[in-house]
């Protein structure tokens, strides 16, 4: 595979294309610098010294031995597109055309070293306007509104095959695919969120209803939404529902789809890494009522879940390790995988997409095996909410995500365990060393009276008026048991 950057000086082609070049394996080739090293001299001298033309006879020669060479991404000049033989060539390979208007381009772009600057900076108005014709004939993202993570998500998805690898699963139909949320166009009755409309609208059906994404979203007065928009879609039992967002979406759209007209089917699009490793797997929907996490919900199966792990590249630094920490706790869990996740981790936080794919499909399969031995959470599914009775606390009382509340929770149970000798104090090292590798661990003190309140109405509790809580425990990875703990005990090690 050859990718193309193309675009005007200063729309971030070396920059996105170096991390592009990290994601996919492939080696960076930026065609200045090449040129550059070929020649012994920099871009200004040659224009200065041997003219433009020269130069663009150059970059011609460059680009026709580039496209026999394969596993690259490669970052163009700006003025690449302005030969018709270039411009050939490039629509034969992956070439994408890193779109920014004109007065983006003015405040990002410095005179020293562009020759074509040299009346100064104003020249880029009229260049922009000399190009753009020939820079719209290629495919377009769109970077003026973007991180440099969602312009990479939104790039792989355009090069992606689409791909699927539909796993041995036991609960209900999972598969991986690359590239395979661009099916998503084909579904008009979806429910997406409004980040994921916003990074990926070129795939995203017209129909679709777009919602807030994050815990706040998570209630009746979101779900009543999904019920007027179904209501006005003449959704049938016959017609399926999509949900494409993170967990709370996955959560909210799968409740809606089970109860809207008593059920129908439901296709999940999990689009943060952490619902596609949990929330997306086992048919759990919740919703949030009174300032308590998912203490109304249910149990339904949705007909297939996509995994495209190419949508969890547009995420924001400390949501996407959020994720890890899940597959973590799942490896940590089964024994699985366990040390080639510690070997993995940097890859991973780097989010290659080999390691991804390869850590997602593991993940899932290691998660459904749990489920479809449990599958309504009466008894050994219940070890995945390791990490989460803690989690829970510091998630609403320290405002702070699910991913790393449960990061937090879990740090925090296994040092408990530890304290009291349930646990080696090796494991317990290693788990918290792992976790602050990922995510950082700076979790502060929590107000006695809310946490001993939530502690109290978590589903986890013995019973209502009991000071005692069964949680789960990792004794070592891939060994677990449950042990009931007063609840004044444990609130000690947060509070």
């Amino acid at each position: 595979m050859r990718v193309f950057l193309i675009g005007m000086m200063g729309s971030g082609k070396s920059t996105i294309g170096r991390i592009l070049s990290s994601v996919l394996d492939k080696e960076f080739i930026d065609m200045d610098l090449e040129i550059e090293k070929a020649k012994g001299t920099s871009i200004s001298e040659i224009f200065e010294k041997e003219g433009e033309e020269e130069f663009r006879r150059l970059e011609k020669d460059l680009l026709k031995k580039l496209v026999h060479r394969d596993e690259i991404v490669v970052s163009t000049g700006g003025g690449i597109i302005l030969d018709k033989e270039n411009r050939q060539i490039l629509k034969g390979e992956n070439a994408v055309y890193l779109r920014l208007p004109p007065a983006d381009l003015y405040r990002r772009v410095t005179v020293k070293g562009r020759p074509l600057l040299k009346e100064g900076k104003e020249s880029i108005f009229r260049i922009w306007e000399e190009r753009r014709e020939l820079y719209e004939q290629f495919p377009s993202v769109e970077t003026s509104s973007q991180s440099q993570w969602e312009t990479v998500a939104a790039i792989s998805m355009k090069i992606a095959s689409g791909e699927s690898r539909v796993l041995n699963s036991s609960s209900h139909p999972v598969s991986i695919s690359p590239g395979g949320f661009k099916s998503i166009g084909r579904m008009p009755n979806a429910v997406v969120s409004r980040r994921v409309e916003r990074i990926f609208s070129e795939w995203i059906p017209s129909s679709a209803l777009s919602i807030d994404d994050g815990e706040e979203a998570k209630g009746f007065h979101t779900l009543f939404q999904v019920y007027e928009y179904l209501m006005d879609r003449g959704l049938s039992r016959s017609d399926v529902l999509v949900g494409a967002g993170g967990g709370t979406v996955t959560d909210l759209v799968g409740f809606a789809s089970s109860t809207f007209k008593r059920g129908v089917p439901l296709i999940q699009y999990p689009t943060t890494l952490l619902a596609q490793v949990d929330a997306s797997i086992g048919g759990k929907n919740g919703l949030n009522f009174k300032g308590c996490k998912n203490v109304v919900g249910n149990f339904y199966m949705p007909s297939e879940t996509i995994i495209d792990p190419v949508v969890t590249l547009s995420m924001d630094e400390g949501r996407f390790e959020e994720g890890l920490v899940e597959a973590f706790k799942i490896f940590l869990i089964t024994g699985q995988y366990y040390e080639k996740f510690k070997k993995l981790c940097g890859k991973l936080k780097e989010r290659n997409l080999a390691a991804l794919s390869e850590m997602l499909e593991e993940a899932v399969k290691q998660k459904d095996r749990i489920v479809s031995m449990d599958i309504r959470e009466t008894g050994l599914r219940k070890v995945l909410n390791l990490g989460h009775t803690l989690g829970h606390l510091y998630e609403p009382l320290s405002r702070v995500s699910h991913g790393m509340a449960v990061a937090w929770g879990l740090e925090r149970e296994m040092h408990y365990f530890a304290g009291l000798g349930v646990i080696d104090e090796q494991l317990y090292r290693d788990v918290s060393d792992t976790l602050s590798e990922i995510v950082g661990l700076d979790f502060p003190q929590l107000p006695v009276e809310e946490a001993l309140r939530l502690l109290r109405n978590d589903k986890k509790a013995v019973d209502s008026e009991s000071a005692e809580i069964e949680i789960p425990v990792v004794k070592r990875p891939g060994e677990f048991e449950f042990l009931k703990v007063r609840l004044d005990d444990l609130l000690a090690v947060v509070v």
